[in-house]
C-alpha cells in the first residue's frame, strides 16, 4: 500500500518510443485563479483568471538519434508516462525549447520543454511497438564544433539551444484552443568554449559593422563508431560577445557567443 515507484519502475513514451538516457522528466499543470468578492457574500468564490498551463520537461543523455528536433514546425507531439499498470498523457503537445550541452569527459546532455494545450489526464498511453533505438554513445572524440577559431584552437565544450513562440487561440465554448499558431521566426543561440592557441577577440565595435555578416556555425554529434546522432546548425548565425578568461591555474580560454534565426 505504501511502496515507492522508483525510475525503474516508470517509462515515458513520445509518439509510440520509449524514451531512453533520461536523467529527469517533470509533467505538470497549473491554473490561473483568483478570488472573488460579490457584494453580500463575504466568504468570497475562487474563479478562474486564465488557461491552463499545462508543461512537459524532460533532460537526458544524447546516446541516439534524437526524436524530437524534427517538431520545430507545426506538427503535434503525443506522450505519457507509464507507471503501476497505468498511464498519464497528452496528445497535442508543441515544442517550445531545446537546447544541448557539450563538454570534454561528459556524454552530451539534451534538455527539451513542450507545451501541451489538450488536457493532461490518466488513461491516456503514448506506448507503442515501435522498436527501440540503436544506442551509441557518443565521446569527445566523435563531436566536432565548426565556427570562429575552431581549426586552429581547441574546443572544450558548447552549448547550443532553440526558441519555438507559440500562440493558442481560444474561443468561447472551448476549453482548447481551436488553433496553435507557429510565431516566426525560430530563435537559435549557441556558446562555444575555446581553449587558446593563436586566437584574438574581435574588436568591440564589430558587430555594429561588418560583426552581423552570417557566419558558419554548425556542430556533429556521432557515435564512437561514426554513426551520426544529431547535427545541429545557427542559420544566419551571427557573433554577438566574445570573452577571454585567463587565470593563474589554467590556460587561456575564449568564449564565442552566437545568435541566429529562421
Amino acid at each position: 500500500m505504501f511502496d515507492t515507484r522508483l525510475n525503474s519502475d516508470s517509462q515515458f513514451f513520445i509518439k509510440g518510443q520509449e524514451i531512453s538516457g533520461l536523467e529527469s522528466l517533470d509533467i505538470g499543470y497549473s491554473n490561473s485563479a483568483s478570488t472573488l468578492k460579490p457584494l453580500g457574500y463575504a466568504k468570497g468564490v475562487t474563479s478562474i483568471s486564465g488557461p491552463t498551463s499545462q508543461e512537459v520537461s524532460f533532460s537526458r543523455n544524447l546516446i541516439y538519434s534524437d526524436p524530437i528536433l524534427s517538431y520545430t514546425g507545426t506538427d503535434t507531439i503525443s506522450g505519457s508516462i507509464n507507471y503501476n499498470g497505468g498511464s498519464y498523457g497528452f496528445t497535442s503537445g508543441y515544442l517550445t525549447s531545446y537546447s544541448v550541452n557539450c563538454a570534454v569527459n561528459s556524454i552530451p546532455k539534451v534538455n527539451t520543454s513542450v507545451v501541451v494545450y489538450d488536457e493532461l489526464r490518466s488513461g491516456y498511453d503514448a506506448s507503442g511497438s515501435e522498436s527501440p533505438p540503436t544506442i551509441y554513445i557518443p565521446s569527445q572524440g566523435s563531436i566536432t564544433a565548426t565556427c570562429d577559431n575552431t581549426t586552429t584552437n581547441r574546443v572544450v565544450g558548447f552549448d547550443y539551444s532553440l526558441k519555438v513562440n507559440r500562440k493558442p487561440y481560444y474561443t468561447i465554448g472551448s476549453e482548447v484552443p481551436v488553433d496553435v499558431t507557429m510565431i516566426s521566426p525560430i530563435e537559435y543561440s549557441a556558446t562555444v568554449q575555446l581553449e587558446v592557441d593563436d586566437a584574438f577577440l574581435e574588436s568591440g565595435y564589430a558587430f555594429l559593422g561588418t560583426g552581423k555578416n552570417s557566419k558558419t556555425v554548425s556542430f556533429s554529434i556521432n557515435g564512437r563508431g561514426g554513426d551520426s546522432l544529431q547535427s545541429l546548425s545557427i542559420p544566419n548565425a551571427c557573433l554577438i560577445g566574445e570573452r577571454l578568461n585567463s587565470s593563474a591555474d589554467g590556460a587561456l580560454r575564449l568564449t564565442l557567443n552566437y545568435m541566429g534565426h529562421q
